[in-house]
């Protein structure tokens, strides 16, 4: 099948590949720099990437930690540990769709995230950034693809025990820090502080979820939810 690519002008839209350590980081002469005007659809709706939305141990917000409480980063002067600006989804090696009408502005190789990549969607509000971790991109997806909402676009990478999803969304256009999975409380070594310009994606999502249109019915009959919601369920502290 042949993918859609965006003609319009790229400044530098780039795939790249980059070494982490378990901290990692990114410098403004080492993260992409780059501006899409995509021609994608613009959105109304977004949906959730997985068919299910199970937390996994860090939400938006938690302290930036391993499942077994290890730290991943600290501020240096202060010792503040980072917060994390996504939902972590459990799951298994799966598909993962496009949350909304975009385009792939970026794509990112490391060695122990596996694969991170951007998508650009164009709203009534303004630009979002969706951020999608851990995963890989399929044949034929690359910077400069436009998807559809719900198309299948990458497959979540195998991390062994931790493999797992991370979603965020970023709101404005592309700058380098659209591509943190966590930001130190207060500002510390050159960074904004948490949230930024990152929001709940959760909460994102199901405030901008599609309605379903409800067939007629007489005054008799219940009402059905007028809103269709993904299979969501909740696991014990």
């Amino acid at each position: 099948m042949i993918r859609a690519v965006s003609r319009l002008p790229l400044v530098a839209a780039i795939s790249i590949s980059a070494v982490w350590t378990s901290a990692p980081t990114f410098s403004q002469d080492t993260a992409p720099a780059f501006t899409v005007r995509a021609a994608a659809q613009p959105v109304d709706f977004f949906q959730f990437p997985l068919p299910s939305w199970a937390p996994h141990c860090l939400g938006f917000g938690s302290e930036w930690r391993y499942c077994d409480g290890t730290v991943l980063r600290r501020c240096s002067a202060t010792g503040a540990i980072w917060l994390h600006t996504g939902a972590d989804i459990t799951t298994g090696i799966q598909p993962v769709m496009a949350a909304a009408n975009g385009v792939i502005i970026g794509y990112i190789v490391d060695p122990t995230f596996r694969g991170g990549i951007l998508i650009r969607h164009e709203t009534p509000n303004g630009i979002v950034i969706t951020q999608y971790w851990h995963v890989w991109p399929r044949a034929g997806y690359t910077v400069g693809t436009v998807v559809a909402r719900g198309e299948v676009f990458a497959d979540i990478a195998d991390m062994g025990s931790r493999t797992h999803f991370h979603f965020a969304v970023f709101i404005g256009d592309y700058e380098a820090d659209a591509w943190r999975g966590a930001l130190p409380p207060t500002r510390c070594d050159g960074f904004p502080a948490f949230p930024y310009r990152f929001v709940n994606p959760t909460d994102f999502v199901m405030s901008h979820w599609q309605p379903i249109p409800l067939p007629f019915r007489s005054h008799r009959q219940p009402m059905p939810f007028p809103f269709q919601r993904p299979v969501t369920t909740r696991t014990k502290p």
